[in-house]
């Protein structure tokens, strides 16, 4: 239960990095009770992860709450994008991005991947992302084959640094020895990473 409570914490997380919300609008968005969503954001916020604020209504009513991500301010967030920073930086974009790719493969690798039909290969690849929290699936349009993420964990630091997706991007590719074309990010705006693959 409380990897669940967990995991519905960071969803809240995620659409509060991306916009204000009402509690009212919150427990919509997650599909769960307002009493659960005003649980949620009150040990968000006892642990410095969102603010709230009371905003007038215009014209007649009561005064309403409106909570907000900064998790971004957090010491261990920023600490993460100064070294991402630190890294673009001494070794430019595309050398960040290969180094974050070697730290990825590191992981994927270990899935062993290496003479499975490619289905196979991208079901265990998104059988691995989910237990990380990325929502994973594999889906097939028209004879086209796509993996999707549905969540980010990492949803502010990618907003900041493409170098992270990037190096996500060509870890992927390697790890399946297939290119991939990244038609949908989270950190753009988007409803789930998806990957094309090509074949």
């Amino acid at each position: 239960m409380a990897l669940l409570l967990e995991g519905t914490k960071e969803r809240a997380l995620e659409l509060l990095r991306l916009k204000p919300f009402t509690a009212k609008e919150l427990a919509e968005a997650l599909g769960i009770s307002r009493v659960a969503v005003q649980k949620h954001l009150q040990d968000l916020e006892a642990r410095g992860l969102v603010l709230s604020e009371l905003r007038k209504c215009r014209g007649r009513g009561r005064p309403y709450r409106v909570y907000r991500a900064r998790d971004e301010a957090t010491p261990y967030v920023a600490l993460c994008a100064d070294m991402l920073s630190g890294l673009e930086r001494i070794l430019g974009a595309e050398g960040a991005a290969e180094f974050l790719k070697g730290r990825y493969l590191e992981d994927l690798k270990a899935l062993g991947l290496e003479g499975l039909p490619l289905k196979e290969k991208l079901e265990r690849l998104a059988e691995f992302l989910r237990a990380r929290g990325y929502e994973a699936e594999v889906e097939e349009r028209d004879g086209v084959l796509y993996l999707c993420q549905r969540r980010c964990p990492r949803l502010a630091l990618s907003q900041a640094h493409g170098t992270l997706c990037q190096g996500e991007l060509l870890a992927y590719q390697e790890v399946l020895a297939l290119p991939l074309v990244r038609e949908e990010r989270i950190a753009e705006g988007g409803a789930c990473c998806r990957y094309r693959v090509e074949y």
